[in-house]
């Protein structure tokens, strides 16, 4: 099964999201969801084939109908397979009692519905744990009682190496002590997560990660049903006092390797365990703890429903949400605005394209007392991706050529519309410290300006001097570099994308049949696929097929929202298990860029502006190396039937708080 992570990122958009209510694992630092593409589908979950699709009413005020790009795909497991953003949305409505909550205004605080104020102690060797307090009568949907063992259950299960085993990317307690001794099975106790008695359980954070500008997303648990999980009686979890741990068969579960008998009752055992937890991504409906239920999923009509859950007690503030049901509805871009027109959707969520923005000012010209519409800037950014470990995007001079034949401004201003700009880095207009930053920022960074000339002589740096036959390069036709070996490498981009984009569209325009581009001696060639295939490549995720592990495309578009407290603490990560868990995408390894990026956080919380300093100097670091040209940072548009009221997003609101206050009236 897929290790996909977010990207916004894709996405996931999205894609994919950091809050604290999130799902039953904990929200921990995952590199960013991609946003704005077609989504990843691994597996087509039953559906039930007598279910009709909803249909919208402005009369209907208990049911809301969100249309998205981003189809939902029935696997809620987010974001420990995938980071499909839509799914990270509904799997984040369906969570609650988190230790610590989000509130509107984007701050975080305890969630005194689910637990006690914590106690917090700096210790002798600078860690810092924090000791919760669990209050009483807590319940999953299905009624079960909720206790210490569920937070301490999801510290264990989705930092595992049972779920990695299980193709999982299991980094949950990535900062907590014991985390890469537990992760990697060299002891069975998470010396970090204590189970303290039925109501009490703590978390240690690492002495490296202390201070952490966001340090309580690292304790920022909810709780996780391991009878949903891996099935009744399969794993509980206990503590001698050196740390939690597992007990029952899941807890001596170890993939069997290729000197072990497939006819063994233990290789058995694993795949049939295996198989159970990955359909579990899938079932509906589900025992979870938040403010919504999963009532069902269709994949023919790409449409899920949640209803609210009359077992949630609230949020922080016991905020219940207002809106019976909520409906998620694959939309095309062609007709999304046909089908809020007519009542097929009440919502069109953070849409970013100029087409789409004036496509929904006309149809607020048209009745602007039945429509009505939200907008804010984005914490995010459109990209053209690199992958920097083979071909000829290993090179930093032909990444930044690639930059140098890209007219950002103008393509910038043909797909955002004027909605939005250019950006150096990963960033988008949202965030705070880069509004804060802007003018240094400015004065730092590269913009890479369009320029034929520069391109060629950085290619000439390159290496790219000859042509196919050894000779010197004359001028015409692709460019090759005489590698170590002897061989000649092509100046061939193989360009993957996705279909049905308006980003891709723009880009063969504006790059790809770009006659400078031939001129320069560049060769791109573009490959289309949905997705979940993208994404399949971007990770080479073998799971998926062996294929997939044969680098292939040396460059892919889609685009990344930041969440609140984003931190990209593996972004750049060196190391070789990391990389295959799905961090690193890119596999640009260098030490300054990854030492910053990791660092740039490691500020307490109260010290905005060294954080601010240590984040320019990432930015910097990143603009240099270039492993991504950035395309556009954009504003977002919502555009929604006015019967939806009290309906607030921003760049640090989501969806899965904005619908806990909604209203429909």
């Amino acid at each position: 099964m897929s290790k996909k992570l977010i990207m916004a990122l894709l996405s996931l958009l999205l894609v994919f999201t950091l809050i604290l209510s999130g799902c039953s694992p904990a929200q921990q630092p995952t590199p960013p969801p991609a946003a704005g593409e077609t989504p990843a589908e691994d597996e087509t979950p039953a559906e039930d084939p007598a279910e009709e699709p909803p249909v919208a009413s402005e009369e209907n005020l208990e049911q809301l109908i969100i249309g998205s790009s981003t189809e939902p795909t029935g696997d809620f497991a987010t974001p420990y397979w995938q980071n499909n953003a839509t799914d990270n949305l509904i799997n984040s409505l369906t969570a609650g009692y988190s230790t610590y909550d989000v509130t509107p205004a984007g701050e975080y605080v305890v969630n005194t519905t689910a637990v006690e104020e914590p106690v917090i102690t700096e210790n002798e060797d600078g860690s810092k744990t924090y000791e919760f307090t669990l209050k009483e009568g807590l319940t999953y949907n299905d009624g079960t009682p909720i206790t210490a063992k569920d937070y301490v259950a999801s510290a264990l299960l989705w930092s595992s190496k049972q779920i990695a085993d299980f193709e999982g990317k299991p980094s949950a307690g990535i900062h907590l002590v014991g985390f890469d001794a537990f992760r990697n099975a060299e002891t069975n106790v998470f010396a970090g997560v204590r189970l303290l008695d039925d109501m009490k359980f703590s978390f240690t954070i690492a002495d490296e990660f202390v201070p952490f500008f966001y340090e309580v997303t690292d304790v920022a648990f909810g709780p996780t049903s391991l009878d949903f999980w891996l099935g009744e009686g399969v794993a509980d979890v206990a503590d001698d006092g050196e740390g939690a741990y597992f007990t029952g068969e899941f807890a001596d579960l170890k993939a069997p390797g290729e000197e072990d008998d497939p006819a063994s009752e233990d290789f058995a055992r694993f795949h049939e365990i295996k198989e159970y937890v990955l359909k579990q991504r899938n079932v509906t409906p589900r025992v979870t703890a938040g403010p919504y239920q999963v009532v069902s999923y269709n994949a023919s009509t790409k449409t899920t429903i949640l209803t609210l859950n009359d077992k949630f007690l609230g949020n922080f503030e016991g905020q219940k949400g207002n809106i019976k049901d909520l409906v998620f509805k694959k939309t095309e871009d062609a007709t999304q605005f046909d089908e809020l027109r007519t009542g097929v959707v009440d919502l069109l969520s953070a849409l970013g394209g100029g087409a789409d923005i004036n496509a929904g000012m006309d149809l607020l010209e048209e009745d602007d007392e039945k429509f009505d519409f939200i907008s804010y800037p984005r914490a995010g950014y459109g990209k053209l991706l690199f992958i920097c470990d083979f071909g000829p995007t290993q090179f930093i001079e032909v990444r930044h050529a690639i930059a140098h034949l890209l007219d950002r401004n103008d393509f910038a201003a043909a797909f955002t519309g004027g909605y939005g700009s250019v950006v150096n880095g990963p960033y988008g207009e949202g965030q705070w410290f880069y509004k804060e930053s802007k003018a240094e920022l400015d004065s730092r960074l590269n913009n890479y300006s369009y320029s034929l000339d520069t391109a060629v002589a950085l290619l000439e740096q390159a290496g790219f001097t000859k042509d196919e036959n050894g000779n010197d390069y004359a001028g015409t036709g692709l460019r090759y570099r005489e590698m170590e070996d002897g061989t000649m490498l092509p100046l061939v981009i193989n360009w993957l994308s996705t279909e049905n984009n308006p980003v891709s569209e723009l880009l063969v325009t504006k790059l790809q049949n770009n006659e400078d581009v031939a001129a320069a001696g560049i060769k791109i060639e573009q490959t289309l696929v949905d997705f979940n295939e993208l994404l399949n490549w971007m990770y080479r995720d073998t799971s998926m097929g062996e294929q997939y592990g044969v680098p292939t495309y040396h460059m892919m578009n889609l685009a990344s929202n930041f969440p609140l407290g984003y931190a990209p603490t593996y972004e750049w990560t060196l190391d070789d298990d990391l990389i295959a868990l799905g961090y690193n995408p890119n596999r640009l390894k260098d030490q300054e860029l990854y030492d910053l990026s990791r660092n740039y956080s490691l500020v307490d919380p109260s010290d905005t502006e060294g954080f601010r300093e240590r984040w320019v100097e990432y930015i910097v670091k990143w603009n240099e190396l270039l492993p991504e040209v950035p395309l556009y940072s954009n504003e977002y548009h919502s555009f929604f039937n006015a019967k939806l009221k009290n309906f607030v997003v921003d760049d640090n609101l989501g969806l899965e708080i904005a619908l806990l206050y909604a209203t429909l009236e």
